[in-house]
């Protein structure tokens, strides 16, 4: 869903300083402008790169502070842009972001919820756990569509049938949240993501506020079942999204949570109205298009699983009849259940993420399987109960897995028939 982020330099407070010597002169401002696009001219590439960035934001407030207030935003032009998925991670659902287009200046730019910042204190920590928050970010909108052309991503505009002091409160909408106390907002991924921020901002716009159609067959579907259509072709990335998201994620949507998702999110507005009845959106255009043709796995979970499975459980037949050791085989089947279990545990218990707990996965990977690997340090008998105490739970999801109220992967199913086989014998 996210973007990945361009970094944000510590400029801000130059530009502030900037604007406030020249005490809102628009002669001087029209002219600071031009210099530093003619200085602009001369850096080579990467000092580009670096200053667009940098100064960007500052050259908004600097318009802002001059004659170019909101209400010059009044005649300009806001779409919604919505983003086709991506191949990595984070943009595999997606993305979501405001464009605002102004002719008479010439200027053009994106207002984008979906980034953070890799220089927060500690980032890979509060990622894992869930607390590292995302920003709302501005970049232009050449640069922006650059990116995704370069990514052979579509992207579609749906123009902003908003009034004239619709658009104005808009932009002053946005450029207030652009302000660095509150830029930084905490990100989840179903409630309150790029597009969901998106929507919200511009809802409160419309008269009455925006009324969304309730047509769209979100029957029986969950988030779970509503990313799932974004991983057809990624049966892997599935497991493991399965495998972390416990029962919350099986939580029903509507087709208001669903909005969530920047696809939906563009469908449910080319409906949407406000309380008079006129339409909130115009027809979506097509900026760029680019077919997709995704391939099949044929090395999905379920085939990889069985043939594991099916190769364990002959080795048990042919080891048990001769009576030799088969301890390396329960080190290899049950060290990744107690991985995942640490795993499952920590996301649950130790983060701020609230759909990765309960999580019903905790049945059949823990850490109790540790207790079996050093059969040595303990009794006979101890070993025989702790064996039946691990095998009911799988035998509990081999025969009742489909009515659990947490959806559990199908391809599962051959390891945890390998894993009573081995507690067994």
């Amino acid at each position: 869903m996210a973007r990945v982020p361009f970094r944000e330099f510590q400029y801000l407070s130059t530009i502030k300083f900037f604007i406030y010597a020249i005490n809102s002169s628009t002669s001087m401002a029209i002219s600071l402008i031009f210099l530093l696009k003619a200085a602009f001219e001369q850096l080579p590439t990467k000092g580009k790169s670096i200053c667009k960035y940098a100064l960007l934001p500052g050259l908004i407030l600097l318009s802002s502070a001059t004659a170019l207030q909101a209400e010059r935003w009044e005649n300009s032009r806001m779409t919604i842009l919505t983003c086709a998925p991506g191949e990595e991670l984070y943009s595999l659902f997606g993305h979501t972001a405001i464009r605002v287009q102004d002719e008479a200046s010439g200027s053009d730019y994106v207002f984008n919820y979906g980034t953070f910042d890799f220089s927060t204190p500690n980032f890979y920590l509060k990622f894992m756990r869930g607390e590292l928050d995302y920003m709302l970010s501005i970049t232009t909108f050449e640069r922006f569509l650059r990116e995704y052309r370069m990514e052979g991503r579509s992207v579609w505009e749906q123009e902003l049938l908003l009034s004239s002091a619709g658009k104005a409160a808009l932009m002053e909408a946005l450029l207030l949240n652009h302000q660095p106390e509150n830029r930084y907002y905490p990100y989840h991924f179903f409630y309150d993501n790029c597009a969901t921020r998106v929507r919200d901002i511009i809802a409160v716009q419309y008269p009455g506020g925006l009324v969304f159609p309730d047509t769209q067959n979100v029957e029986q579907s969950t988030f779970r079942t509503a990313i799932a259509d974004y991983l057809q072709y990624r049966p892997w990335t599935k497991l493991g999204l399965d495998l972390i998201l416990g029962q919350p994620t099986d939580k029903a949507v509507d087709a208001l949570s669903i909005q969530f998702l920047p696809d939906h999110l563009m469908l449910q507005f080319a409906g949407a109205h406000d309380a008079s009845g006129k339409a909130a959106v115009g027809e979506a255009q097509e900026l760029l298009v680019f077919e997709t043709s995704p391939k099949k796995v044929f090395w999905a979970p379920l085939l990889v699983f069985s043939i594991l499975a099916l190769f364990g459980l002959r080795i048990t037949h042919w080891r048990v009849k001769r009576k030799l050791s088969l301890h390396w085989l329960n080190v290899v089947t049950f060290v990744p259940p107690v991985l995942l279990g640490f795993l499952i545990i920590f996301l649950w218990f130790f983060t701020s993420h609230s759909v990765t707990g309960p999580n019903w996965h905790l049945l059949w990977a823990h850490p109790l399987y540790l207790l079996l690997l050093f059969p040595s340090r303990t009794s006979a008998l101890f070993q025989r109960r702790l064996r039946w105490l691990l095998l009911l739970p799988l035998i509990f999801l081999l025969v009742l897995f489909p009515f659990l109220p947490q959806d559990m992967p199908l391809a599962l199913w051959p390891l945890w028939l390998l894993m009573a086989v081995r507690l067994i014998w």
